[in-house]
């Protein structure tokens, strides 16, 4: 991350990159009865003069008379519209809902979904009522920056969405094609262009040679920012001169079980300066995710993130150290 020349820049701003929110299930439940600023409220000191803030919507947002009617699955997340409200209360801006979840209530509840997400007053991207629909960037302006945000899920084929048919921007092999044409379109007209990822396996120990070399594929049609999740626990970041890859954001809220050696009860919530041409700054805050409930980590816990967070990045030819106020700040050694 180079300077820029004395007096050359017109604005700084601050992005958050939060990883899965499931909002349904215990989740649902849990906030029904404690109240929606339960569920992540004690995250906004962290989220204290941010300009935007993005998570991966993790569930269908829909009434009990949706259905999904699609092949047997072992999960299927939906909550009710109040429980957007954990979203709202800490300021979430955008949400991307290419992932296999977002049809756990069919097409009907896809559409309620996004519905819903309007009147929330929050961002979509990443799935609609076609094709054209799903693939469509979505455009914010926050801070005097122009952000332009594509998204796409690799996994869950037959919620693909169709040229007639409902779905997400599935990334097979003609949609890493499309994605890289609308990154490259969609660089020309906005300020910084953030490509949400569903991607990878859960529980990948590395990150793989073919994920790493699409992100630098992006990079190089014109992306700013590959912002990935899915995998369920925290993975490393690289960094360079003008851009950066958040491989895995992990989980932000949820309900799930405890898997010991990944400890996904302990995450990260991403912030990223953005500046004219660059990304001047990415800082990683470590929290703990509890039943329903996320808090910043403390003691034990946030030691062990910065150790493995620190060994992941590694991983990556990237450096880690702890900033002031405790965020772990990524050091340049990786892409752009």
């Amino acid at each position: 991350m180079l300077p820029l020349p004395v007096g050359s820049l017109a604005w700084i701003m601050r992005l958050f990159l939060g990883g899965d929110a499931m909002l349904g299930r215990g989740v649902d439940t849990r906030l029904a009865e404690a109240g929606a600023a339960t569920g992540l409220g004690e995250l906004r000191p962290l989220l204290a003069g941010k300009d935007a803030l993005f998570v991966n919507l993790e569930c269908a947002v829909a009434g009990p008379a949706a259905r999904y009617r699609g092949p047997a699955k072992a999960f299927l997340f939906r909550a009710r519209p109040a429980a957007l409200q954990a979203l709202t209360h800490v300021g979430v801006d955008l949400v991307s809902m290419a992932n296999n979840h977002a049809m756990d209530a069919g097409a009907t509840g896809l559409d309620e979904t996004l519905a819903h997400l309007t009147a929330a007053g929050i961002v979509a991207v990443g799935a609609g009522e076609d094709a054209d629909a799903a693939w469509t960037p979505a455009r914010l302006e926050r801070a005097g920056a122009r952000l332009g945000v594509i998204a796409a899920c690799d996994h869950q084929a037959d919620f693909a969405a169709g040229r007639d048919r409902p779905g997400i921007a599935y990334l097979d092999v003609a949609g890493v094609e499309r994605l890289v044409g609308s990154v490259t379109e969609l660089s020309g007209r906005v300020d910084h262009v953030v490509v949400a990822l569903h991607w990878q396996a859960n529980w990948v120990r590395h990150i793989t040679r073919d994920t790493r070399a699409l992100a630098r594929r992006l990079l190089a049609a014109g992306a700013r920012v590959v912002w990935g999740h899915s995998p369920h626990h925290l993975q490393g970041v690289e960094c360079g001169r003008s851009a950066a890859v958040v491989y895995g954001s992990g989980s932000l809220i949820d309900d799930y079980a405890l898997e010991p050696e990944f400890r996904n009860d302990r995450q990260l919530l991403y912030e990223l300066e953005l500046e004219p041409g660059r990304v001047a700054a990415v800082r990683a805050h470590p929290i703990e995710l509890r039943y329903a409930r996320t808090v910043p980590a403390q003691g034990e816990a946030r030691a062990w993130i910065g150790e493995r967070f620190t060994a992941a990045c590694a991983e990556l030819g990237s450096v880690v150290r702890v900033a002031a106020g405790g965020a772990l700040e990524v050091m340049p050694g990786g892409p752009g």
